[in-house]
C-alpha cells in the first residue's frame, strides 16, 4: 500500500472512531468521509470490498496450489530435468507478472511473493541435486543463500515475514549442519 493510501485509510478510521464515540457532530463526520472517501459513502465502500473478496480468495488459493504443483512436478513425475525446469521456470514468471499486476491493486501480494520464494527455493535445491549429484555442502550453500536472499528481501521491503523466515531458515540450517 502506498503512503497516500495508508494516510488516508488511517484518517478515516479516526473519523469513523470519533463519529462512534460522539466526539464530533454526525454531520460534520459524514462531510468529512465523504471527503476522504471522495464522494463514496461508507455502505458502497463495503460493499465493493465484500465483493472482491471471493476472487481474492480463489486467487490466493490458486497461487498457492503452485507449491504443491511443483512438488509433485519433481518428485512424482518421470519428466525430463529440462521439461521441469520449464515448467517451474513458467510457474515463476506468472507469478512476477502476477506480482506486478496485484502490485497496483494492492491485493495479495504477499501470498504472491511467499509462492514464488517457496519454489525458487524448491527449484534451487532441485536444480544443485541435479546438476552437482546431491553434493550436501552445495546443498546447504543454496539453502542459506535463499535463506539469506530472503533476510535482505524483508529487510529491504520492509516485509517482516521475509525477515523472519529468513533469519528462521538460516538458524535451522546452521542446527541441522551442527548436529
Amino acid at each position: 500500500m502506498d503512503t497516500k493510501s495508508q494516510k488516508t485509510n488511517i484518517i478515516i478510521n479516526e473519523i469513523l472512531f470519533w463519529k462512534q464515540n460522539k466526539m464530533l457532530p454526525d454531520h460534520y463526520c459524514d462531510y468529512l468521509l465523504a471527503l476522504y472517501n471522495q464522494g463514496e459513502d461508507m455502505e458502497n465502500m463495503d460493499r465493493k470490498k465484500s465483493k472482491r473478496l471471493p476472487a481474492v480468495l480463489f486467487s490466493s488459493a490458486l497461487f498457492m496450489s503452485l507449491i504443491p504443483f511443483s512438488l509433485f512436478v519433481i518428485y512424482f513425475t518421470e519428466l525430463s530435468f529440462v521439461l521441469q525446469t520449464a515448467i517451474l521456470t513458467g510457474f515463476v514468471v506468472l507469478l512476477i507478472f502476477a506480482a506486478i499486476y496485484y502490485s497496483k491493486k494492492e491485493i495479495i501480494s504477499p501470498v504472491i511473493y511467499i509462492t514464488t520464494a517457496i519454489i525458487v527455493l524448491i527449484y534451487s535445491v532441485n536444480f544443485s541435486d541435479a546438476i552437482f549429484q546431491g553434493d550436501k555442502l552445495i546443498t546447504y550453500i543454496i539453502l542459506f543463500c535463499n535463506c539469506f536472499l530472503w533476510s535482505l528481501a524483508g529487510l529491504y521491503f520492509k516485509m517482516l515475514y521475509f525477515t523472519i523466515a529468513g533469519a528462521a531458515g538460516i538458524l535451522i540450517l546452521i542446527i541441522s549442519i551442527v548436529i
